[in-house]
């Protein structure tokens, strides 16, 4: 059962770090995680009733054991199957929660394949999206019952709606309750069906809809090899600690392979996040030594360390203190612990939280910068389509620009190198998903002689590292042929001029004497709130053209951006806070 505790937090004394440790690696030497029924098997084998999920649950923190979620999972798949849902597909919406690992789990251990759904689509949208996934049956919160409710007007054959919460009360919808009980009722009389099915380590465990810049969702099959893959991989490569916090949607593969995976294979509590808005006040409560997070949250991580030295007048004694500390790191002293103990006390018990940061390029100045307070940032490359991870660079804070060596068991390839030795990366391994669902076209197109086609663009230096460029789609080929990757002008301009937000490189056209010319522009955001004087847009606009013109100094003569144009708002972004590069071409292309 599910218990309050006003200890939640679950200090972990040097006692039981030392127990769960050694356990871990008796764990790890019982060989590869195989499946993700095999996850929950050994999590409630080895861990029993150790906490593995803390949530809040109307405000107040609910601990969830491993038996418990074990338990629950079995009962729930035992009901579905009871219910005639075997190789069905369920999709999930919902905000994160113990109740929505159960479901995935249940769905993917057993029964059939799940579906995880972007709750931040509009109804339409994810309705589009289980039909396309041929889902007969979805799980939801309450928040999503007006979704499940438009779904089921429009789809009268369409088998089960289940609410994970007891008050979504309505004859068309089942609750997780009511199934969890009916297959505890099953599990009494002797239904094993669940317990004892097998999984082929092939076979589809889920379908993640792609949340790409441009373009169609695409649905990425993923098998249980693909998935415990990464699991494995992140395992052998990474250090793990001993509590992690869920912040990012669960239905993006990122977290819910690097984080929730991984912490429940090695028993790391997970804290889940009840809101952005939340992330400082959970910081300072949970206190989570790691945490799997996109570059937004990290930018306003430093940026907040910042803004609260500035509020307390010690920003000069703070920078003071950073540039004493990275003279005395260059001899060889590190003196992090020491001189920001304050601010690592914020964030972490013991340390700066481990912060592994995915979804989307960083800027350099950030990971230095959080490197510089004591942070250890993990970074690499990856994709929804590599289930997700393929490279990982453990020093991020060091060498921001590079993407990391290849983990255990991938192959990576630059093919038709240019004189930099800059191609598209293809890739292979046990990782790789095998194609898009019912797309064979597009499956077809991304691949060839068995390596997947990313469409990114890199190369790889003489000690493996890999360096990202762009992506080819992306690619702005101007009128005289040159090809130029719009990423590499978005970070000379954010890395060069402190003060912008947001920037966005596209390829535009401009009438010069009748005749239209292809021109770089760069659409640019810049948070006034940021400055300590209240500036207006043409103050701030003057001040990005002269900026513009000294960073083009430093680029080549046909990278140079010609036109910018400043924009009063934030650009719109997918739910991995990745702007989506089409909608502002749209906008300003002309």
């Amino acid at each position: 059962m599910a218990a309050n505790n006003s200890d939640w937090t679950f200090r972990v004394s040097a006692s039981e770090r030392r127990r769960l440790t050694k356990l871990r690696r008796h764990i790890i030497a019982t060989g590869k995680l195989p499946n993700l029924k095999t996850l929950v098997f050994r999590a409630d084998k080895y861990y029993g009733d150790s906490v593995c999920v803390v949530e809040r649950i109307k405000g107040e923190p609910v601990s969830h054991t491993c038996r418990e979620l074990k338990n629950k999972v079995d009962a729930l798949g035992t009901a579905l199957l009871n219910r005639g849902f075997k190789g069905k597909h369920l999709a999930i919406i919902a905000e994160n929660s113990f109740d929505w690992l159960v479901a995935f789990f249940a769905v993917s251990g057993g029964v059939g394949v799940a579906v995880p759904i972007d709750k931040q689509l509009r109804d339409d949208e994810i309705s589009n999206l289980l039909d396309k996934a041929d889902c007969e049956g979805l799980f939801f919160s309450k928040a999503y019952a007006k979704t499940a409710k438009f779904h089921l007007d429009s789809h009268p054959g369409f088998m089960l709606a289940v609410g994970f919460n007891k008050s979504v009360d309505s004859d068309r919808f089942a609750t997780m309750e009511e199934l969890i009980e009916e297959g505890e009722r099953l599990i009494r009389h002797g239904d094993r069906s669940y317990i004892n099915a097998e999984i082929d380590n092939d076979s589809p465990a889920a379908i993640f809809f792609t949340s790409g810049t441009t373009g169609a969702n695409k649905g990425v099959v993923l098998s249980h090899k693909n998935l415990c893959t990464n699991v494995n991989g992140i395992i052998a490569t990474i250090p793990t600690e001993y509590s992690s916090f869920s912040v990012l949607p669960m239905n993006h593969v990122y977290e819910l392979s690097c984080n929730c995976f991984t912490a429940l294979y090695m028993n790391a509590v997970i804290y889940i996040n009840d809101s952005l808005k939340n992330i400082q006040k959970n910081l300072l409560e949970f206190k989570p030594e790691a945490m799997g997070v996109v570059p937004m949250i990290v930018e306003g991580l430093y940026n907040g360390i910042w803004a609260n030295a500035r509020e307390q007048g010690k920003e000069d004694v703070l920078r003071k203190l950073v540039a004493f500390s990275n003279a005395m790191r260059k001899k060889g002293i590190d003196l992090r612990p020491v001189l920001f103990k304050t601010i690592s006390s914020k964030f972490c018990e013991r340390k700066f939280p481990t912060i592994c940061c995915g979804g989307a390029p960083s800027r350099a100045e950030y990971m230095t910068g959080m490197g510089d307070f004591g942070f250890r940032i993990y970074n690499g490359y990856g994709m929804t389509e590599a289930s997700p991870s393929h490279t990982l660079n453990l020093h991020a804070e060091l060498t921001p620009a590079s993407a990391g060596k290849l983990m255990p068991g991938g192959q990576l390839r630059i093919d038709e190198p240019d004189d930099e030795g800059v191609g598209e990366i293809w890739i292979k391994g046990d990782n790789v998903f095998s194609g898009y669902y019912k797309d064979p076209e597009a499956t077809a197109a991304s691949f060839e002689d068995g390596w997947f086609k990313t469409g990114d663009y890199g190369r790889v230096d003489a000690a493996g590292n890999l360096y990202i460029s762009g992506r080819k789609k992306n690619i702005i080929i101007l009128d005289n042929g040159e090809n130029v990757f719009p990423e590499d002008l978005e970070f000379a301009v954010m890395d060069g001029i402190p003060y912008v937000t947001e920037a966005v490189a596209i390829e535009a056209v401009r009438t010069i004497a009748g005749k239209e010319m292809k021109i770089i522009a760069a659409v640019v955001y810049v948070d006034p709130s940021q400055f300590d004087e209240p500036k207006t847009h043409d103050e701030i606009n003057e001040m990005l053209q002269n900026d513009i013109a000294a960073v083009n100094k430093k680029l080549a003569a046909y990278k140079k951006i010609q036109s910018v144009i400043l924009v009063d708002e934030p650009m719109e972004k997918n739910t991995t806070m990745k702007v989506i590069r089409q909608k502002v071409i749209d906008k300003y292309a002309r």
